[in-house]
């Protein structure tokens, strides 16, 4: 509790010791209990500290707070997604905590990197969650674009703005992603759609060629995609798209990732038994190397190291530490 003069000095002597402090408050807190990175670098000259807020430690925004939903809303990235005729949508997962996450962790190493390279002395990484977001646009991002040409991005549904066909189209047991960008690719899937729906449309001149030969007849071309997609399965579609090398492939859902054979075959899915909630898989994670294993146990449970932290490395005693968490110091 660090509004409570007792965990502050705990604080500050955990502060003592570190490298890095992470922080999410509103801006302003910090500095109210005397625990900003001023305060704290004078306890600690090298140490490194990142601010993760919604609007960053500056400008007029800079004392709000916002939720996910607030962040997409404000980076312009809601415009882009759902059906043209449609409200914005917001991305599933809280997706917007994501850049800023990112943007901190390596804002972090990169301080950290710059203090031992140099003077020794650390810094304070101001992230901005809308700003991290913002960078997160992919080729058609809506600010370059309004500078070049003066046009407003806006939303396209489930296909692509710039490539026909390309997007998700519904099958006999779900959904996939296909993509057709070369001449070569249309042809080979022209053919395969003749070959399951029998339709000669697809055949013709004015549907060949590059990935936006196709853009003035894209509704056409939608619909013969969709009457030809909707006769197989998803696997149907992935296995043979493969054979004709298309890039088809099924949306997933829970289930089938967890039964997915190249993750299963990367032992990407760790079974932990949870003190909680029991055994259950989480994933390894997205980096593979000699030096990062698969993670050997849970998430802690709040407070779970707190013995190692503050008695081994503090110093107080287990009387002590009974003491701190009977009064809410800890």
């Amino acid at each position: 509790n660090i509004e409570d003069g007792t965990g502050q000095a705990i604080f500050k002597r955990l502060v003592e010791k570190a490298d890095v402090v992470v922080e999410s408050f509103a801006v302003g807190y910090l500095a109210s209990l005397g625990l900003d990175y001023p305060a704290l670098r004078k306890i600690n000259p090298r140490l490194v500290m990142s601010s993760i807020t919604p609007f960053g430690q500056k400008g007029p925004l800079s004392g709000y707070k916002a939720t996910d939903i607030n962040i997409m809303a404000m980076s312009g990235y809601m415009q882009l997604i759902g059906e043209p005729d449609q409200p914005p949508l917001v991305l599933g997962g809280e997706q917007s905590f994501y850049p800023g996450a990112q943007y901190a962790a390596a804002g972090t190493v990169a301080a950290l990197f710059y203090r031992d390279a140099t003077s020794g002395k650390g810094q304070h990484v101001d992230v901005s969650m809308q700003e991290a977001m913002i960078t997160f646009y992919h080729e058609q991002m809506p600010v370059a674009m309004w500078n070049k040409t003066k046009e407003n991005v806006s939303r396209v549904g489930v296909m692509d703005a710039m490539v026909t066909p390309c997007g998700l189209y519904p099958c006999k047991d779900g959904w996939i992603s296909l993509c057709v960008v070369t001449p070569l690719e249309w042809d080979t899937l022209a053919q395969w759609m003749h070959e399951v729906t029998g339709n000669d449309e697809v055949l013709k001149e004015e549907y060949k060629g590059g990935l936006i030969d196709r853009m003035p007849v894209r509704d056409m071309v939608n619909v013969m995609v969709i009457e030809f997609t909707d006769r197989l399965t998803g696997r149907e579609l992935f296995l043979e798209g493969q054979k004709r090398k298309l890039v088809v492939m099924p949306v997933n859902d829970a289930p089938t990732l967890l039964e997915d054979a190249q993750l299963n075959s990367r032992g990407f899915w760790v079974e932990l038994d949870h003190p909680v909630v029991g055994k259950m898989k989480y994933p390894k994670g997205a980096l593979y190397s000699d030096a990062i294993g698969a993670p050997r146990k849970a998430a802690p449970l709040l407070g779970e190291d707190n013995e190692r932290i503050y008695c081994d490395e503090l110093g107080y005693s287990k009387e002590d530490l009974a003491v701190l968490r009977t009064t809410g110091v800890i």
